[in-house]
């Protein structure tokens, strides 16, 4: 699927405004986004082996939903920031999401409390199920070049 068929899911405004965001950027470049930003934040913290090797093994095993669940929690990431910019606390927030996004790698978060917060983020953004269905089938048909990408990527 290409990005541009993500306008066959929009159902609401939010869905409208984040999917023209998004078609700024190539399919290419929304992807290789999620593959860079993923391997930066993988190699930026310090790993001790065991999760070295775990975010590893947890990237290979990952099937192609779960490909598409984590794609899409990077990939609507900017846009959760910039709806939450105006509350109270909203680094911490902010930095709770991606300390979940890499703990759900590296197998310190269970994937309930991932996908609670992939849910979490959705509702903040008030994206519909069928927009956020089409992310994930978008990202999710990319599942190979996307692990590929990070593993080769990672400096671990």
């Amino acid at each position: 699927m290409k990005l541009q068929n993500l306008d066959n899911y929009k159902e609401n405004f939010s869905d409208e405004i984040i999917f023209n965001n998004l078609i700024k950027s190539s399919d290419k470049d929304l992807i290789e986004y999620t593959i860079n930003v993923t391997s930066d934040l993988l190699n930026g913290v310090f790993l001790t082996d065991e999760f070295k090797a775990n975010a590893k093994a947890n990237l290979k095993n990952y099937d192609e939903n779960e490909v598409g669940e984590l794609a899409t929690y990077m990939g609507i990431t900017p846009f959760v920031q910039s709806a939450i910019s105006n509350t109270k606390n909203w680094q911490e927030k902010a930095t709770a999401f991606l300390e979940a996004y890499i703990g759900y790698i590296v197998g310190t978060i269970e994937k309930k409390d991932f996908l609670d917060n992939l849910s979490e983020m959705k509702n903040s953004l008030n994206i519909s199920d069928k927009f956020y269905s089409g992310l994930v089938i978008y990202f999710k048909n990319n599942k190979d070049f996307i692990i590929f990408n990070i593993l080769e990527k990672l400096q671990f």
